[in-house]
C-alpha cells in the first residue's frame, strides 16, 4: 500500500514552530506519512521536505509583499503543480492566509482534502473571506474558543483545539531559580531588565529597532543601571541588526533563544504585535506592544480592520490589558512616557501583570497540537468529512 503524503505550508516563523509539533504528532502516530511542502528550519527538522523555506516568503504589510512578489509566485506557481504531479492525499495549510487561500481553492478543485490550523483573522478583518473558506476547506482547526461559534454560524466544519503555546509553555515553565538566566545572559538581578523584542522579520526589525534603541536610551539617562536584552528572530542573520547594533546608544545584551524562561527575568519587554505578545503574557512578563508598516499599508488596513486593539494578547482578553503604540504614535518619546509608569509606579505594575495572569484560562488547556494532530488525521483518513470535504470529494 502506498504512503500516504500531506502537503503543509507554513510561512511565518510562529507557523513554522506550530507546524514542526503538529508533523511530530502526526508523524509518532503515522511513522509512514510521507510530509513535505514550506516552512522555516523547525519544520524541516521535524521531517519536512521542504520545496521552499518560508523566509524567502514573509513579509508584514500589503504593500511590503511587492518586494517578494517574485519569489511568492514562484513558490505558488510550484506548490500548484505540485498538487498534480505529486498528489498529496491531504493538504494542511497554516495561518499565512494571502497564500494558503489561494492553494485550498487549487487542492479543492483537485478534489483534495484541505485541513487549515490557524485561522486567518476574520474576526479582524476581511470576513468575507470565510465564504471562501466554507467552499474550499474539509476542516477549520481554530487556537481561540471565539473562531469556533463563528465558522459554525457560518456552516464551516471546525474543530478548536486550543492555542499550541499552552504546550510549549505549560504552567511552571517559567524557571524556579532565574539566576540561571541572569548568570547565562550576564546581567544583575539587582537592576531592572528591559526586553526589546522587534520582529521575526527583516522588514519589521528594520522599523521597529531604531526607535526601540533611541526610547531605550531615554529610558537609560533616567535609570542608568537598566540593562537591555535584545531578542533576535531566530531565523534572521546577523546582518538584519548589524548596522543598528554598531549604532546603538546603549549596552545590549542579545540573545537567539526566542521568547522562552529565560525571558521571565524581563521586567518590563516592548515586543512587536504577533504571538509573541501571548508568549510573553503566559511568562507573566508585562510589555508594550508595538506595530510599524509602511504608510499605504497602515491607511489601507484601516479600512478593513475591525477592531480597536492590535495587540493578541489584548485581543485575547478583549480588553486592553497592555499598552500599545500603533504606526505614529510610536515614537522614542512616547515609548519612553509608556514604559515610565512600569518603572515608577508598584500599582500600575501590579495591575498589568493581574491582566496578564488571566490569559492563559482563555486560550485553553495543554494538548493542543495532539488535538490538532487527531483533527487531522480524522480528514486524512475519511473519519472527520465535514460538508465541505463531501463536496470536494464527491461523496454522498
Amino acid at each position: 500500500m502506498a504512503k500516504k503524503k500531506i502537503l503543509i505550508i507554513a510561512g511565518e516563523t510562529s507557523g513554522d514552530l506550530h507546524g514542526a509539533r503538529l508533523v511530530e504528532h502526526l508523524l509518532k502516530a503515522r511513522p509512514g506519512l510521507s510530509v513535505y511542502g514550506i516552512g522555516g528550519d523547525e519544520m524541516e527538522r521535524a521531517g519536512v521536505r521542504l520545496l521552499f523555506h518560508a523566509s524567502e516568503l514573509s513579509v508584514v504589510g500589503l504593500v511590503e509583499v511587492i518586494g517578494r512578489l517574485r519569489m511568492i509566485v514562484r513558490a505558488f506557481r510550484s506548490i500548484k503543480a505540485s498538487l498534480g504531479e505529486e498528489r498529496p492525499d491531504l493538504v494542511v495549510l497554516i495561518d499565512f492566509p494571502d497564500f494558503n487561500l489561494r492553494v485550498a481553492r487549487h487542492a479543492a478543485r483537485r478534489g483534495i482534502p484541505v485541513v487549515y490550523y490557524i485561522s486567518p483573522q476574520i474576526w479582524a478583518w476581511r470576513r468575507r473571506r470565510v465564504r471562501e473558506i466554507a467552499t474550499h476547506v474539509a476542516r477549520m482547526i481554530v487556537i481561540f474558543p471565539f473562531e469556533e461559534a463563528l465558522y459554525r454560524e457560518h456552516g464551516v466544519p471546525v474543530t478548536y483545539v486550543g492555542h499550541p503555546l499552552t504546550d510549549r509553555i505549560a504552567p511552571g515553565t517559567a524557571e524556579e531559580n532565574p539566576a540561571g538566566s541572569y548568570a547565562r545572559y550576564g546581567l544583575s538581578p539587582l537592576y531592572p531588565v528591559l526586553g526589546l523584542f522587534p520582529g521575526s522579520r527583516p522588514g519589521e526589525v528594520r522599523a521597529l529597532l531604531p526607535v526601540l534603541l533611541r526610547g531605550a536610551e531615554m529610558l537609560r539617562r533616567r535609570f542608568p543601571r537598566m540593562q537591555f536584552l535584545l531578542g533576535k528572530g531566530p531565523g534572521l542573520g546577523d546582518d538584519v541588526y548589524q548596522e543598528f547594533l554598531e549604532k546603538a546608544p546603549i549596552p545590549l545584551v542579545c540573545t537567539r533563544e526566542g521568547i522562552g524562561p529565560g525571558t521571565g527575568i524581563c521586567d518590563l519587554a516592548v515586543v512587536a504585535s504577533g504571538t509573541a505578545t501571548l508568549e510573553l503574557a503566559l511568562f507573566g512578563v508585562p510589555m508594550v506592544v508595538v506595530y510599524r508598516v509602511s504608510r499605504i499599508t497602515f491607511w489601507l488596513g484601516r479600512l478593513l480592520v475591525r477592531v480597536p486593539m492590535i495587540g493578541m494578547v489584548n485581543l485575547v482578553s478583549q480588553k486592553g490589558v497592555v499598552p500599545e503604540l500603533i504606526q505614529g504614535e510610536l515614537t522614542a518619546e512616547n515609548l519612553y512616557e509608556t514604559c515610565l509608569p512600569f518603572f515608577l509606579y508598584s500599582n500600575y505594575y501590579g495591575q498589568v501583570k493581574r491582566g496578564l495572569a488571566g490569559v492563559r484560562g482563555l486560550i485553553g488547556e495543554p494538548g493542543a497540537t495532539a488535538r490538532a494532530a487527531q483533527a487531522v488525521l480524522e480528514v486524512l483518513d475519511g473519519t472527520g468529512a465535514g460538508e465541505a470535504e463531501r463536496r470536494q470529494t464527491g461523496k454522498e
